[in-house]
């Protein structure tokens, strides 16, 4: 099979992790792989160039210059099917259905309302939560979506050498009783962090040694950021806070963390609470979208209502006493993650998918 992977993200995040996991191991399963992605994209320099050709594009629709020429590369690999990630490149892969008539499955890692879902030959839901969103809001029918959960290479969460853990903190600076929350993820309003950040005095009064590490891209000057940074100097917080950005080697952060918070608003998925239960380290999370599907409550992590601050404190500070506790949820959380979003399995579903596309397009041409 000639497959295109279309993805408009630039900087890393869970849908270019996942197309890369994606890409990669069909064209380990014997597919043709190309990715489309935009100038400059993380994909670009790190998706395997032995097994994945990459090409780029702006995916500008008009003029119907950048479209035509993509139209030609489909036409000269003769690409069997499109799959394409994220908005941008999902408008632009039903321009490219319309000019070549190959079929087009869309992924939705998120949940907007948006007019390209219809035009889809096929649409897949990173999660319960996010199916029965598009069903409702943009009236896919069910016939034409299914839930395939998204997933990402669990190796480099699942061994992190001790060394790995003590050089993190060792550059944050940590004592050894220091106890670490972990923060996985771009700072925006919608993941919630100003919950946790109201909830901090409460838990720091309780726990003594906390210590809290930002992980993830952030812009200092964003209106979110700085309420997040004012709030933190005047309740004499911020010592106690780490802002480290972008990291290469996440896995290492999430194994160096007691604990993981993903207190989120609106999640889609919640790639971080799998990652995190991938690494052995136990999750508190908002009880909203995806998470829910993870995060089983006193199974596999706690589950409080979005923005309660005052239940976030709460299951903080629980855990935080009770090691047994946060040891049996991290084991529970690893063995249940390493089922239900094992990589091998959700990649063949996602490669079913292709497979019943592609024999109901032959069956359509042999009765034309």
């Amino acid at each position: 099979m000639n497959i295109l992977q279309i993805i408009s993200g630039r900087g890393v995040n869970g849908a270019l992790v996942y197309c890369k996991l994606l890409s990669e191991e069909l064209a380990l399963r014997g597919h043709q792989v190309t990715l489309l992605c935009r100038p400059s994209s993380w994909m670009k320099s790190n998706v395997d160039p032995q097994s994945v050709e990459v090409i780029e594009s702006n995916m500008w629709r008009f003029p119907l210059t950048e479209l035509k020429r993509i139209a030609a590369v489909v036409g000269e690999r003769k690409i069997d099917l499109v799959h394409t990630h994220m908005t941008r490149a999902q408008n632009f892969g039903i321009g490219l259905k319309l000019m070549t008539g190959v079929p087009v499955v869309a992924t939705a890692h998120n949940r907007h309302f948006e007019l390209h879902w219809n035009f889809n030959d096929y649409v897949i839901a990173n999660s319960r939560s996010t199916f029965d969103y598009h069903s409702r809001i943009n009236r896919i029918p069910g016939h034409r979506m299914e839930t395939i959960y998204c997933c990402t290479d669990y190796d480099r969460l699942k061994n992190v050498p001790a060394d790995a853990v003590t050089g993190v903190r060792q550059r944050l600076r940590l004592k050894s009783g220091d106890f670490l929350i972990g923060v996985i993820g771009e700072i925006a309003h919608r993941k919630g962090h100003w919950h946790l950040v109201r909830a901090l005095p409460a838990i720091a009064s309780q726990v003594p040694d906390l210590k809290v590490v930002f992980v993830g891209r952030f812009g200092r000057q964003q209106p979110h950021v700085r309420k997040i940074r004012k709030f933190l100097a005047k309740n004499d917080l911020a010592g106690m806070t780490k802002w480290v950005g972008r990291q290469s080697n996440v896995a290492d952060y999430m194994a160096a963390c007691e604990l993981t918070v993903v207190p989120s608003v609106e999640e889609p998925l919640g790639l971080v609470a799998i990652e995190s239960l991938m690494a052995g380290t136990p999750v508190v999370a908002s009880r909203t979208g995806g998470l829910t599907e993870i995060i089983k409550h006193n199974e596999t992590g706690l589950l409080v209502p979005v923005g309660d601050e005052a239940a976030i404190a709460q299951a903080v500070i629980a855990l935080a006493s009770d090691d047994n506790r946060r040891n049996t949820l991290g084991f529970q959380g690893r063995a249940f993650v390493s089922q239900a979003f094992a990589p091998q399995r959700l990649i063949d579903q996602v490669e079913n998918v292709y497979n019943r596309l592609l024999q109901r397009r032959r069956a359509a041409q042999d009765c034309d």
